[in-house]
């Protein structure tokens, strides 16, 4: 899972050509997302994972590593 997420990441917002991202890394600090990009990610994830992202899930702390994403989709996948 944490491979497919850095994969679509720097697919669709890494600044530069050939940046690697670690799983600890916070995306928010990094420039990698934004409030916008945030919307597409969340919509990828949405889409790839059948989940549905809750607004009040929608907290920089489920969203700014590649680690606090993989987590938070693990969690919201067992609950449904």
């Amino acid at each position: 899972m944490k491979d497919e997420i850095r994969d679509y990441l720097l697919a669709h917002f890494a600044p530069a050509e050939g940046e690697s991202l670690s799983d600890d890394e916070s995306l928010l600090e990094a420039g990698i997302i934004d409030s916008v990009a945030m919307i597409d990610l969340i919509a990828h994830l949405e889409r790839t994972y059948d989940i549905v992202i809750d607004e009040d899930d929608m907290i920089p702390e489920n969203f700014d590593s590649i680690t606090a994403i993989a987590a938070y989709i693990e969690g919201k996948q067992a609950r449904e």
